[in-house]
């Protein structure tokens, strides 16, 4: 006895179709998001003799909080500081915001006292403790 053979044909019709809803699916669930940024101006490291007169405020972040010119303030109050301080009016000198952090600081709140001096005009001067 023979055994008769017969042709199987899979269908492809369909995987098309998948491939297509895939694709779509991956457009709309795909988020576009603009990254934004801070621009900053680092000063250099050495002064001289005049611009060691100048006081330049310094915020300290330490631990979560905020010291503006050895004062604890929030994040609101930093910004009206700052603003009262009118950095664009200043020369470039006396526009420096001296940063220092210690302990254990966040990123985001790093990145935002380092926005808030930014925004008011100011120039960033990073402060780091010197390892002996």
């Amino acid at each position: 006895m023979k055994k008769e053979r017969r042709d199987i044909e899979m269908s492809i019709s369909s995987f098309s179709d998948i491939a297509f809803l895939l694709i779509i699916f991956f457009i709309l669930a795909t988020t576009l998001v603009q990254v934004t940024g801070v621009i900053n101006e680092i000063p250099a490291g050495e002064q001289s003799e005049s611009e060691k007169d100048l006081e330049s405020p310094t915020i300290q972040l330490d631990n979560g909080k905020i010291m503006f010119n050895e004062k604890q303030i929030d994040m609101r109050e930093l910004r009206k500081q700052l603003a009262e301080l009118k950095l664009p009016e200043k020369t470039e000198n006396e526009r420096v915001v001296l940063l220092e952090a210690s302990g254990n600081v966040t990123y985001q709140s790093y990145f935002d006292v380092m926005a808030s001096i930014s925004a008011a005009g100011g120039v960033t001067a990073i402060l780091q403790e010197e390892e002996e």
